[in-house]
């Protein structure tokens, strides 16, 4: 039996924190940010985001909505003229150091490859998300992506994780899915049956795999 590993993108193989590709951005041009407003800021922005991602299907649609959140965010972090510098960063959408991959991200991939996995990506994203894993050399390690704004769904709906499913042409039981989020990928693959994996990069939860590492053990 054909045996499939699906993946969340955003937290689990892309960090998506602004300390990690923000804070740099605004280093190199000497741009003041308020970090202390990082928590309301970001909120309000990752609010905007959810909001309208699953409308945004095309590059052109999905690099609107991120200059939406790209602005949210800056001016949450009272960052100036954050029109300009959210511009900006729309228009380096393609510098893999704006999104940077979570440690062991690609050596585990290849790994699960070399071990004759199939992969599938299953993410709440917009368009942007298959040209973005392009331009990090991730596209080709996977066989399938599910992505919310192109399937029409977004996580926790059980439909997103079966429309990689059966692309793969692998059942629930024969399959692993690894992700950050308790509810949307945790408790809603295992509802389906799959096996799953839950990642923390940032340390908040001791029962969650702190290095991807890990997965290559959990799967074997």
């Amino acid at each position: 039996m054909k045996r499939a590993v699906l993946f969340d993108i955003g937290d689990t193989l892309i960090l998506t924190h602004p300390k990690l590709w923000l804070e740099p951005f605004l280093a190199e041009r000497n741009l003041p940010a308020d970090w202390s407003r990082l928590k309301e800021a970001a909120r309000a922005a990752f609010a905007t985001y959810q909001q309208r991602h699953l409308t945004a299907t095309t590059l052109e649609e999905a690099l609107a909505i991120w200059y939406a959140f790209d602005r949210a965010l800056l001016e949450g972090l009272g960052v100036p003229e954050a029109e300009k510098v959210a511009q900006e960063l729309v228009r380096q959408w393609d510098n893999p150091a704006i999104w940077p991959l979570a440690p062991h991200a690609r050596e585990v991939l290849e790994a699960l490859r070399y071990r004759g996995y199939r992969l599938g990506v299953v993410s709440n994203w917009d368009g942007l998300l298959p040209h973005i894993l392009r331009v990090l050399g991730l596209a080709e390690h996977f066989d399938t992506l599910a992505v919310s704004a192109l399937v029409g769904v977004a996580k926790p709906d059980p439909r997103i994780f079966k429309a990689a499913l059966e692309a793969l042409a692998v059942p629930p039981e024969a399959a692993t899915h690894v992700g950050d989020s308790l509810e949307a990928d945790i408790q809603a693959a295992q509802a389906l049956g799959l096996g799953t994996v839950w990642v923390d990069h940032y340390g908040q939860h001791r029962e969650a795999l702190g290095d991807l590492r890990g997965v290559l053990e959990r799967v074997a």
